[in-house]
């Protein structure tokens, strides 16, 4: 699963221009659910979106984080993947 590609019955999808880090954080956060990962991934190039991942735990991570105005991806270690 965590690869420079995501599969599913032969289709797959490249990172693009996400980042590596981000990019295995959001294959996690998404359970490797290809279609869900192609979703977000049509909002970061159309729509200019960012995933930010959030630590709650790390409070000088948390300064001028605002999670009310970001769609939750889902959770990580440690933490949860917003898409702002």
């Amino acid at each position: 699963m965590h690869n420079s590609n995501s599969e599913y019955l032969g289709e797959s999808i490249s990172r693009g221009n996400i980042p590596k880090d981000l990019w295995f954080l959001l294959q996690y956060a998404t359970n490797g659910d290809f279609e869900r990962i192609k979703r977000i991934k049509s909002k970061i190039e159309k729509n200019g979106k960012k995933l930010i991942p959030v630590y709650p735990g790390v409070s000088e991570l948390m300064k001028g984080v605002d999670v009310s105005k970001m769609e939750l991806i889902g959770s990580i270690i440690d933490g949860a993947l917003y898409l702002k």
